[in-house]
């Protein structure tokens, strides 16, 4: 059924539906309440989901840059980055491909789908960042086709006392001419709160290729606001927006020779857009509530080449558009009861474009989806919860597809809890698998269906002890359908993608340790994964890794942050020059350790020094593509009032 995107504008939708609560609650039980386990917040003690968190003092004392420094203490994570900051940086979770987690940013959801549906966390500087989710397991029934794996949910700073201007701004300086210099400002007045931060950041980079002495930079300018109106106890109005402008240098392929990375002036340049406006609305006495809004996405991207006689040149484009509109129902039953229901309606423009060389890559492609879905939990017994997620998809491109989750979890204890569930979730092929083209290189393939992912859980948790919590996780998944976009096409004398006949699997275990002794809080975290498909190496998944950090107070003005991440061996594909045959080659495993110290001149006044790689370890997550060699930042922070 062709859908028709406009006239469902004059519908009451919504998206990211949220009860009304305020948002101080939500952000003083962040480590309680989960806000993206249901489409409602929902106690973390009755979820029956693995679910982490990273808070605002754990981002304060870290001194991290981009949200991937922060993203690596979380087990089963797997991070490829094409080179230093600002390089095309992916996550795998659980063994998944990097378009298989949904993102979500204050709610809006900033899967690009210009690029495969992932999200390039390079762009994502941690300047605001208040707090991180990971949702772990098949969450397709509950937030769309791109949570097969996960969903991370990040939150930016907002103001919590009444009456309160806050001014503050912070300026870095570092080894590599690194610069940032940022200024934000939060208010909350009456029933208006208002907050804003711009920050730029822009350092000369490393060299990404192996050889040669070329640095390759990076610039990003970012802006974000978020503005609540509370006209009444029964209304509620949410804007917010985010816009992020970068430049990122890059180095070209020596096809002839080595076919490995070679210095070249290469660079991208970007824009992404992204914003909500939401209407919450709870009468007065009343069991049901409503969240009506509408989110968009935005991402655009130009490369550019380097050439001898004429300087830079246009090598191609993309643009990727999500309009998203829902409209979610709730209803409380009592106690820790409820129900969502809700429609949920999205329309994807892409466009691409380049030089015609050797074929045509200008297109224009949308996809319309129209789905209905509910989610809710029953206690059933005393401290024994069943929950349920369903959606229908209808979808002008692909046949009708389902999507479902399932599960229980017992509290034995106020400290110890077990829960299993299963769940599918659907991936759509991505515009690129199916219409992309890039000359001599990649054809699309239209004839892809989607993919059908199938998972069980099972999850001990121990927690309520301030000196030591755990949680351990495992989990079981068959992939079918999976996409191959390494197909050699001998027709075209192109690479292609197609849908795979045979199941692979990832199966894994995830172990996640936390506490706090006085002054010192530690984390600590590992999983083991076995990724698997009969015809095909699943690439760039570490079989074990895992990261271990350490928090402390030395006193009231001294604070000192250590981390370690491990990677392990993995495989990447290697494309040496023709005529010879793509190769299978080994990634060697690697420790990073960063180090951030603080000292609290004053009450306003805050001064750190971060070190990145602080061991200068080399290393690749992608083959031929070095990572960040040592970095140093000194960091001052002042807070105007």
């Amino acid at each position: 059924m062709k859908i028709k995107f406009s006239l469902l504008a004059a519908i009451p939708v919504a998206f990211y539906p949220v009860v009304i609560q305020a948002e101080e609650n939500q952000l003083n039980n962040i480590e309680t309440i989960s806000i993206i386990g249901s489409r409602a917040p929902v106690e973390k003690s009755t979820l029956a989901s693995s679910v982490s968190f990273i808070n605002a003092d754990t981002i304060a004392a870290s001194g991290a840059a981009t949200v991937p420094d922060l993203l690596r203490t979380f087990a089963s994570v797997n991070l490829s980055q094409s080179g230093p900051i600002g390089t095309l940086t992916e996550v795998r979770f659980r063994g998944s491909e990097s378009n298989h987690i949904l993102v979500l940013l204050d709610g809006v959801e900033i899967n690009d789908i210009a690029q495969g549906g992932l999200v390039d966390f390079a762009h994502i500087l941690v300047s605001d960042v208040e707090s991180i989710e990971l949702l772990r397991g098949p969450q397709s029934a509950l937030w769309g086709t791109s949570a097969v794996s996960g969903v991370i949910s990040i939150t930016t700073k907002k103001s919590e006392i009444l009456g309160q201007h806050r001014l503050s701004s912070n300026i870095a300086l570092g080894t590599q001419s690194t610069n940032q210099i940022g200024l934000s400002y939060k208010t909350k007045q009456n029933n208006v709160m208002v907050s804003a931060n711009i920050n730029h950041y822009a350092t000369d980079g490393d060299n990404i290729a192996r050889e040669g002495s070329e640095d390759d930079g990076y610039r990003n300018t970012s802006f974000n606001t978020n503005i609540t109106y509370q006209s009444s106890a029964q209304h509620k109005l949410t804007f917010n927006a985010r816009l992020i402008d970068f430049k990122s240098e890059f180095d070209s392929i020596d096809f002839v020779n080595t076919g490995l990375p070679t210095d070249a002036d290469n660079f991208s340049n970007g824009d992404q857009l992204s914003a909500m406006v939401r209407w919450d609305f709870k009468p007065s006495k009343s069991i049901w509530s409503q969240s009506v809004s509408y989110q968009m996405n935005r991402s655009a991207t130009d490369n550019f080449s380097s050439d001898a006689i004429s300087g830079s040149i246009f090598s191609g484009g993309t643009i990727g558009e999500t309009q998203r509109l829902n409209w979610i129902n709730y209803v409380d039953l009592g106690d820790k009861d409820f129900i969502n229901i809700g429609l949920d309606a999205v329309k994807e423009d892409f466009e691409q474009s380049g030089p015609v060389v050797f074929g045509d890559p200008n297109q224009q492609q949308e996809n319309q989806t129209i789905s209905i879905l509910s989610d809710g939990q029953y206690e059933i017994t005393q401290d024994l919860y069943t929950s349920y997620s369903v959606r229908a998809d209808n979808s002008d491109e692909f046949d009708n597809a389902e999507s479902f989750r399932i599960g229980l979890n017992y509290n034995f204890s106020d400290n110890f809890k077990v829960f299993v569930s299963r769940g599918k979730a659907i991936k759509n092929p991505s515009f690129t698998e199916r219409f992309g083209f890039f000359p001599g290189t990649f054809t699309g393939n239209s004839a892809l269906i989607p993919e059908s992912s199938y998972s069980s859980e099972l999850g001990f948790i121990f927690n309520g002890l301030a000196q030591f919590n755990a949680a351990v996780t495992f989990f079981d998944t068959k992939l079918e359908d999976e996409i191959n976009g390494f197909v050699f096409d001998a027709t075209s004398g192109a690479f292609t993608a197609q849908n795979l006949e045979e199941t692979s699997t990832r199966k894994g275990l995830e172990l996640s340790l936390y506490g706090d002794w006085d002054s010192l809080s530690w984390k600590a975290s590992y999983a083991y994964l076995e990724a698997k498909a009969p015809s095909e190496v699943e690439l760039r998944r570490s079989r074990h890794s895992g990261s271990a950090t350490v928090n402390y107070s030395l006193d009231y003005r001294n604070n000192l942050y250590i981390q370690a991440d491990y990677t392990g061996s993995k495989q990447d594909r290697f494309f040496p020059p023709l005529p010879n045959p793509s190769q299978i080659v080994g990634l060697k495993p690697y420790w990073l350790v960063s180090a951030n110290y603080q000292y609290q001149y004053s009450e306003r006044l805050k001064l750190g020094i971060r070190v990145d790689n602080l061991l200068d370890k080399s290393f690749e997550d992608v083959v031929g593509f070095v990572g960040q060699s040592r970095k140093i930042l000194l960091n001052l922070q002042y807070q105007w009032n």
